[in-house]
């Protein structure tokens, strides 16, 4: 079926490389969580036949009757059940399509139905080897994060949640639920930092709240801990910097967290104080942040590593962004320098694609600051040819800061100033947050696991 006259419902199902035994599982879930939400029994355990899910992708029926409507506005929030059943238009179609489908995805969507239907087999029993491959799942994803766009991540990432969530109702064996509530715990948090790269702030929030969640459920400090902290990043993003150090206060009370998950706390906390004008505690939290780092780790931010991590080029760079929130110019062009040489010294791949353009970026502030309009544009010339998939959401806050100091009056009679910021606008332009959408990304993160 051509893309064109597909459904606005098959399109996004075509965008998440969803099956109809995925979609089925989701909405007999979504329907059960309506049904405790408003007791009415059209909800509970509402099915879905093949027949109607392929008849909804291609147009070739009329709007459903109670309960289905209310089902898909729910796991498709912002879209109408009349927008859904609609055929898909080239703006929607443009929207949905980030990069084009790679001829291998079609042997992993086999391999991935086999295993999935492997896993259903086993019913009850949950052989040890499905949850060791669900955890490698995870931890190959949480660590290719760090060198793979966000809309590839997400994906895989909700289909790890999705098993996750199916095999605990599957198990009542107190140690497969400790490892499977880790899993959705940590998957959600993947999720989460998928969702804030691509701009949507309140998926994010949700879906850390939920990994806070499976962290209180499985008793597990490190994850508690992550979970909380980006919640803190999340606040101070979102203008309540107040809230941002009431969560990371909350994070530094969990147990088990080893030196690299306190050295990313501190650095947020940096961050939160910064905003907050409070300079002697934001000095304070630096310093802690670059603490020697001991043996004392944990399995989420040293065992799992990846986008859990937090490396010292990781500190640097947001030490960086916290002397700018104070306008120390000085000590963001030290720390940005820092991280930009730690990068250069590591092995290639092992610091994650988007700390040097943030740390480029802090740099191109700095310089900024004492006037060095040249050396500013140089230091963004590598920042405005990234990858529009790498455009996200930390980058494109960092180069907007930059271009209301160039249009300043400081600047305003310097042409290549006002060249600059004219690049900078068509940078963020095609951006990743831009390019999808905040609707089209509630819709794939909210939705069934792809």
């Amino acid at each position: 079926m051509n893309a064109e006259k597909k459904t606005l419902f098959g399109l996004l199902g075509t965008q998440q490389g969803q099956t109809y035994r995925e979609f089925a599982v989701a909405y007999r879930s979504t329907g059960n969580q309506l049904f405790e939400a408003t007791r009415d029994v059209a909800f509970k355990e509402a099915g879905i036949s093949e027949v109607t899910w392929q008849r909804w992708r291609s147009g070739a029926t009329a709007i459903p009757r109670h309960p289905a409507p209310r089902i898909l506005e729910r796991m498709f929030p912002g879209y109408s059940i009349q927008a859904l059943l609609a055929p898909a238009n080239d703006e929607q179609v443009a929207a949905l399509t980030l990069a084009p489908v790679l001829d291998e995805s079609e042997l992993r969507m086999t391999a991935r139905e086999a295993r999935n239907h492997a896993t259903n087999a086993a019913a009850q029993i949950l052989p040890d080897l499905s949850l060791d491959q669900l955890e490698d799942d995870l931890v190959r994803l949480v660590r290719a994060h760090t060198n793979t766009p966000p809309h590839i991540i997400y994906g895989q990432a909700k289909e790890v949640l999705g098993l996750a969530t199916v095999m605990l109702d599957r198990t009542q064996l107190p140690s497969q639920r400790q490892r499977l509530l880790l899993v959705a715990g940590e998957s959600s948090a993947l999720l989460g930092g998928c969702a804030f790269d691509l701009g949507s702030l309140p998926t994010a929030v949700e879906l850390f709240r939920a990994a806070a969640l499976y962290g209180q459920v499985a008793e597990h400090g490190p994850l508690q801990a992550y979970a909380y902290g980006y919640l803190a990043i999340l606040s101070y993003w979102g203008g309540n910097p107040r809230q941002a150090v009431q969560h990371v206060q909350r994070a530094q009370q969990f147990t088990g967290v080893g030196a690299t998950g306190r050295a990313r706390l501190a650095a947020i906390a940096a961050r939160a104080f910064a905003h907050l004008g409070r300079v002697e505690e934001t000095q304070q939290a630096i310093e802690r942040s670059l603490q020697d780092r001991s043996l004392d780790r944990d399995e989420i931010h040293d065992g799992i590593g990846g986008e859990f991590g937090f490396s010292f080029e990781r500190v640097a760079m947001s030490n960086s962004a916290s002397y700018l929130l104070l306008r120390d110019g000085a000590g963001a062009e030290s720390s940005a320098r820092l991280s930009l040489d730690l990068i250069a010294q590591a092995p290639d791949g092992s610091t994650p694609f988007a700390v040097a353009p943030q740390a480029s970026t802090d740099l191109a502030m700095a310089l900024l600051l004492r006037r060095d309009l040249d050396a500013a544009a140089e230091a963004l010339r590598p920042v405005l040819s990234l990858p529009r998939e790498w455009r996200g959401s930390g980058v494109v806050d960092r180069i907007n800061a930059v271009r209301q100091e160039l249009v300043a009056p400081t600047f305003r009679t310097a042409f290549a100033a006002s060249s600059l910021a004219e690049r900078i606008e068509d940078f963020t332009l095609v951006a990743a947050p831009r390019i999808l959408g905040p609707g089209a990304v509630r819709a794939a993160i909210d939705g069934p696991a792809s």
